[in-house]
């Protein structure tokens, strides 16, 4: 990934699309923004406790510097289902409930997640022009959301995976991500033959899950190509200075941000 600034807001951008001139991307950091403590100091959720005025002039910025004014900017409300949402103009937020995947092929509609751990994936289709982002938790992973939005992309616009470009982007790191059994059953379920997936801690008998491995198998399972998929390698855990993460610092800690837009 490759980290830049607009204004005093930090963003990230995936290398793989950035000659992708048909459409816009942004991945946040907790930076540039006016919340302050658990939430510093760009956090765009409105779910973690935040005050509320703080949230909206958070999102302002962030529209003001990446040039959405003009733009209808998406949020789904996220509770780690496999849910994947279309898209259309004049929508409203009710549309969008128990949703945490989105795909349009609509311009000047921004689409967004938020997360503190979890993977953000960004997708983007230049031959049908149409684009999708995932939350991917645990839950997430194991429901393939991943790959339910491709399915989606390919019922929906006519996508072939063959030309789709992935981004996964900041979340957690396998040395990071130890899991209790009930959770590591489930990915047995799906990754059995993807041994990298799991890597068992010594000290503790605990397994680690390798969210984004588990992610790009799903990808590569749905015909997406090795080379058009680009992990951003960046651990929100470690990386305190420029993420949020819920396992470092509890729930209700700020949300960065994970959008794509159609120019």
């Amino acid at each position: 990934m490759i980290k830049t600034f607009r204004e005093d807001i930090p963003l990230y951008e995936f290398e793989i699309l950035q000659n992708e001139n048909q459409q816009f991307h942004f991945v946040t950091t907790r930076n540039g923004g006016i919340s302050s403590k658990n939430h510093e100091s760009l956090n765009l959720s409105f779910k973690v406790g935040d005050l509320l005025e703080n949230v909206i002039e958070n999102r302002q910025r962030l529209i003001e510097v990446c040039n959405l004014s003009r733009a209808k900017v998406y949020f789904p409300d996220q509770c780690h289902t496999s849910r994947v949402g279309l898209v259309v103009e004049n929508m409203v937020d009710t549309d969008l409930l128990e949703t945490d995947a989105l795909i349009t092929n609509k311009k000047n509609l921004c689409i967004a997640i938020l997360a503190a751990d979890c993977v953000p994936i960004l997708f983007f289709d230049p031959k049908a022009q149409a684009i999708g982002v995932a939350h991917s938790g645990w839950k997430g992973t194991v429901g393939r959301i991943a790959a339910r939005t491709i399915e989606l992309m390919v019922k929906k616009f006519g996508t072939d995976p063959v030309n789709l470009r992935a981004g996964i982007g900041p979340s957690i790191s396998q040395q990071n991500y130890e899991v209790g059994e009930e959770v590591a059953g489930q990915f047995r379920t799906w990754f059995s033959d993807t041994p990298e997936v799991f890597i068992e801690n010594k000290v503790t008998g605990k397994v680690h899950i390798d969210l984004w491995e588990a992610n790009r198998q799903l990808l590569l399972r749905c015909g997406v190509q090795p080379e058009h998929i680009e992990i951003s390698g960046l651990c929100t855990y470690d990386n305190q200075d420029d993420f949020f993460s819920a396992r470092r610092d509890g729930m209700q800690c700020g949300r960065f941000a994970t959008g794509i837009m159609l120019k």
